[in-house]
């Protein structure tokens, strides 16, 4: 018996040096020598964290061969014996080499996203994996990964067959020995599958060993971290109790939170939790304009980035034409997306869901009080959505009209007023986007529009017009020490994609301006998130990592001089709809969960800006802010959750 369990430890042995040499490989492509010096202190805890995360998927691995071995020891048929060792060896190498491709897969997913495997994994197969494939095809050295891991392979089954060959020993040992034994090693895999003999079992918070993300970062492996992403995304649309609320987001009952998002202006009466969630969280429009009611044309732009904006100089330019444009109106560079994700945003500015994948869920079929359609419908405006995509990605289309939008404008609708327009594997060419949205908007009707649009074209896999031609930038460039991304093949696909957005963006806006519909129309242009993959967080800092501009053009009729001495407040985007909503809405309620940006009442230190990643604010203002967030959050969870239950 001894002898077989020991084999068994010896496999895991062998499982846990493959964890070992690929975090080896992490430390030394992203963690500095330095650092390791600087934070020495927590290296021993590093160590012992890591060997709990490692013995676990270890331990997991020898669940199914433990119980073989007792029931060969039950048994005693030495068929069964022989059976066993086949088994074990294969089985052992196939599950290795699944670890290492699990492995290797979260290596690149660090490289991309800074962060190891978590929910946005499962983007994967939403955002069109075949072109995701063509890319990583084409970016990574697919055949050389493949090589590796069949000699990986080859080098595996040598050892495990070597390992079930051993003979540790031929003595036959004592009974109270064997019990001893059997005991120790059913302790010492209990611990592993539970990862503590304390009164915690292990868990994510044992992945913070310092107040330095990279050293913390070294610690879990990538088969915890999936596991890990598989249960948020179980459990991304549990609905808690309100307790269970409270208790995490650290109040005491609903009306402190109340207190503090309100000022105490709402008051929890007979218990009508609804009732007093619905007047803290929605904001009335009075019936108080006097100016025609403006076009509203908000457009998220994918993956534009604030900090590439830094990086645009005369040798080099990235802008290509929106220098001008954002002279002449409002940027805000204090800005973030709220989410990081494209749905995710699209799904934050629609309905203002504090849940990811909403459109994923039965819940899109519901009507919602929070529709950002619903307001600008009882106002009078036609409401639409605009894509160059195929809106079914991700139920877009399904979930929208559900919340009130109108009219679906996609990918085949463009082409069926476009012809010549052409397309890539992800949708049509933006230029062609903007062409609809103004061809639209000077387009006579009866009622003003609100239209929401998101383009595609800087997306994976990066392709591009054949007629596209842009100025080649200085090799230099590409070694800027922001970029995290040092191919520079690879960084030029990004970067063309932020120029030709630009570009097009630029052009569209000339012509915008010079038409009847700048008259009339507000147009907010942002990013649905930053740009993921090139940029090094470290390098750039907290400011930029989740950072897209927020360009602002308002009609005459409706400019102030003091709007633009206000575009260095913080703001994000649940900032969009407070702001437009004075200029465009009258006589309904509409979700207010954010700041109007052009507020001449509020000092600059009560704005912030929020990510769902961290919050940024005046120092001044950062505990506040920090508190009207933490309430916020809770009473619109409470909310949704209230709204979800109701038949």
């Amino acid at each position: 018996m001894a002898e077989k369990l020991s084999k068994l430890l010896l496999h895991a042995l062998i499982t846990m040096v493959i964890l070992w040499v690929v975090r080896l490989v992490f430390i030394v492509k992203y963690v500095p020598f330095d650092l390791l010096t600087v934070n020495r202190q927590a290296l021993p805890l590093a160590a012992y964290n890591v060997f709990r995360f490692d013995f676990q998927v270890a331990s997991y691995l020898l669940i199914l061969p433990t119980l073989l071995v007792f029931a060969v020891l039950l048994w005693r048929n030495q068929g069964f014996e022989r059976f066993l060792r086949r088994f074990s060896v294969w089985y052992f190498v196939v599950l290795d080499i699944l670890i290492l491709i699990i492995s290797i897969i979260d290596l690149g997913f660090y490289a991309n996203f800074n962060s190891h495997i978590n929910l946005t994994i499962f983007d994967f197969f939403n955002e069109g994996p075949i072109g995701l494939l063509q890319t990583i095809w084409e970016e990574y050295h697919c055949m050389l990964y493949l090589f590796l891991l069949c000699l990986a392979a080859i080098v595996l089954k040598i050892l495990s067959e070597r390992v079930e060959r051993l003979h540790i020993s031929h003595a036959v040992m004592p009974k109270p020995w064997s019990i001893a034994v059997l005991i120790s090693y059913l302790t010492l895999l209990t611990f592993g599958l539970r990862g503590s003999f304390s009164r915690f079992p292990l868990q994510i918070e044992d992945t913070f060993v310092s107040d330095n993300k990279l050293i913390n970062d070294m610690v879990p492996n990538g088969l915890y971290m999936l596991k890990t992403a598989c249960k948020e995304k179980k459990n991304a649309f549990k609905i808690e109790i309100p307790d269970a609320l409270l208790a995490r987001y650290h109040f005491t009952d609903i009306q402190q939170a109340l207190d503090i998002y309100t000022d105490k202006r709402v008051q929890l009466q007979a218990n009508d939790t609804l009732k007093a969630l619905r007047e803290a969280l929605f904001a009335k429009a009075p019936d108080t304009l006097t100016h025609p009611l403006p076009n509203v044309v908000i457009i998220y732009s994918e993956s534009w980035s604030n900090y590439l904006i830094n990086l645009d100089d005369a040798k080099g330019s990235l802008l290509l034409g929106m220098q001008r444009h954002f002279k002449e109106d409002l940027l805000f560079r204090n800005f973030q997306s709220v989410q990081n994700g494209t749905v995710a945003s699209i799904e934050n500015l629609t309905v203002s869901t504090p849940y990811p994948r909403f459109f994923a869920s039965a819940f899109r079929l519901r009507l919602l009080p929070t529709s950002i359609a619903l307001p600008f419908n009882a106002s009078g405006y036609t409401t639409e959505f605009l894509s160059g995509m195929d809106t079914a990605w991700e139920n877009c289309a399904e979930a929208l009209r559900h919340q009130g939008f109108q009219t679906i404008y996609d990918k085949f609708s463009i082409l069926k007023d476009y012809p010549h327009a052409e397309a890539n594997s992800v949708g049509v060419f933006d230029e062609y986007l903007l062409t609809a949205i103004l061809d639209r908007l000077n387009k006579k009707a009866a009622k003003p529009r609100l239209m929401i649009a998101m383009t595609t074209t800087n997306h994976p896999p990066f392709e591009y017009p054949k007629s596209l031609s842009l100025s080649p930038l200085p090799s230099r460039f590409y070694t800027n020490p922001c970029f995290a991304e040092k191919d520079s093949a690879v960084l030029n696909k990004y970067i063309t994609g932020f120029r030709y957005y630009n570009k097009v963006l630029s052009a569209f806006l000339d012509s915008f301006k010079a038409s009847p519909a700048a008259r009339n129309t507000i147009l907010i242009v942002t990013g649905d998130h930053n740009v993921r993959s090139i940029l090094d967080p470290s390098f750039i800092g907290k400011r930029w990592t989740h950072s897209v501009p927020l360009y602002v053009y308002l009609p005459p009729s409706l400019r102030h001089p003091d709007y633009r001495r206000m575009t260095n407040r913080w703001g994000c985007h649940d900032d969009i709809l407070a702001t437009v909503a004075p200029f465009a809405l009258h006589h309904t309620h509409y979700m207010k969960l954010g700041n109007n940006l052009f507020d001449r009442n509020l000092p600059d230190s009560c704005f912030y800006s929020y990510n769902v990643e961290q919050l940024l604010a005046d120092k001044n203002g950062y505990k506040t802010a920090e508190k009207r967030l933490a309430a916020r959050n809770l009473l619109r969870e409470i909310y949704f959750n209230l709204c979800f239950r109701k038949p």
